[in-house]
């Protein structure tokens, strides 16, 4: 008799999973509240670029045709019970369950953040909040810029700083560089977490006249003078202020409730990718408290590794990073490490942004596992040394 797991998510990791398990072998069923599927990273282009919003493509299209899709929110998780309770009504029993649900963004935790990204936008939620910034920006004529995370929880690590120097490419392009003054804002001691990576990025920043603000830990906006406060008495007066929200786990209730941390988050084994003190339940992707980078790439490894071990193969999970970042005027890298490795100090280079441009064409076939011999191959010969 064929196993029974569902997938509750239809992002990257749980796609990927879904295409990556013998139908012979699984009864598949993937839960989603959304009937289409969303190339998250290229919002930045949206807001950035003007580039098309046409980003999304029908998730059942996407799912092997003996995969059961389901589209409705899952509204409980059951672990003692093995089911998944879905908002319309539907109780799923499983014998496996792999969480891969994702993160929301939580503007609501910053007084006045809701208020100004609701005129503003945002890179990190909706196209049409995309779209919304990039209206912004293109009207833009002169005065300061100030963008920055408001929580260290964040959704792709380096799109922050991708952002500030997208930003101000555009501004330089336009030929109203010295008409603006831009902060980057970070509530961590320097630019990008990372040293090593940080020695990157902080002269970048400075030849760019980017001015970086460290522990700005975001208290509040007041929305009508577009003031940025920090808990720590500083403040940022800005014309335009571009803010990543803060990120909260899926509104979804688990039994047993300590599953989750206080963000929200699935309390998830680093290694095993087991959700912690429960059988039958893996959690994948942004949605777990791992201690690695909330990006594409950790949902891709994730998936094959909870595909490893659902087939009884040896399957640990390495906590390998490997995001692409733009730093702008065509130039590009990537943060790369792992749980013993150290983020590798890898300099930008034109052929690096090729690299991640050409990322964003494949995507589609990636998560049918169409492209796993290359990638498989690439992250041999990136794979970080750990450290002596």
């Amino acid at each position: 008799m064929a196993k029974r797991v569902v997938i509750v998510g239809g992002g990257s990791g749980g796609t990927i999973l879904a295409n990556d398990l013998d139908p012979h072998t699984y009864e598949v069923t993937v839960v989603s509240a959304s009937a289409s599927h969303m190339f998250q990273p290229a919002l930045l282009y949206v807001a950035m670029r003007g580039a098309p919003a046409a980003i999304a493509r029908d998730e059942r299209g996407l799912l092997p045709s003996r995969v059961r899709f389901i589209q409705d929110a899952v509204a409980e998780v059951d672990l003692t019970a093995q089911t998944v309770m879905t908002a319309g009504g539907e109780r799923l029993p499983y014998d496996e369950v792999v969480l891969a649900t994702g993160i929301l963004t939580d503007p609501g935790q910053i007084p006045g953040l809701a208020e100004v990204n609701a005129a503003i936008g945002d890179y990190h939620s909706t196209a049409a909040q995309a779209q919304k910034l990039w209206r912004q920006l293109d009207a833009f004529r002169g005065g300061t810029i100030a963008l920055g995370q408001a929580s260290p929880v964040c959704k792709c690590p380096p799109s922050p700083l991708e952002g500030v120097l997208l930003a101000e490419e555009l501004i330089r392009r336009r030929g109203l560089r010295d008409k603006t003054r831009i902060v980057y804002f970070t509530p961590y001691p320097r630019a990008y977490p990372a040293k090593p990576m940080d020695e990157i990025v902080a002269p970048i920043l400075a030849a760019r006249g980017i001015e970086v603000m460290p522990f700005f830990d975001l208290d509040r906006i007041d929305p009508a003078t577009r003031t940025l406060y920090s808990i720590e008495g500083d403040q940022i007066a800005c014309d335009l202020p571009i803010v990543v929200p803060p990120f909260i786990g899926a509104d979804i209730a688990y039994r047993p409730a300590e599953v989750l941390d206080a963000s929200r988050l699935v309390v998830t084994d680093r290694q095993s990718l087991r959700v912690k003190g429960v059988e039958h339940a893996f959690a994948i992707g942004d949605g777990t408290n791992l201690p690695t980078s909330k990006a594409g790439v950790g949902a891709h490894l994730e998936a094959k590794t909870v595909a490893a071990a659902l087939a009884g193969r040896p399957a640990v999970f390495e906590g390998r990073t490997n995001c692409p970042f733009d730093m702008g005027h065509g130039f590009g890298t990537f943060v790369v490490g792992s749980y013993t490795a150290p983020v590798v100090k890898s300099p930008p280079t034109r052929w690096k942004h090729f690299m991640k441009m050409a990322f964003a064409r494949l995507y589609w076939l990636e998560l049918r596992g169409w492209l796993d011999p290359v990638i498989d191959v690439y992250f041999r010969m990136t794979a970080p040394k750990p450290a002596p």
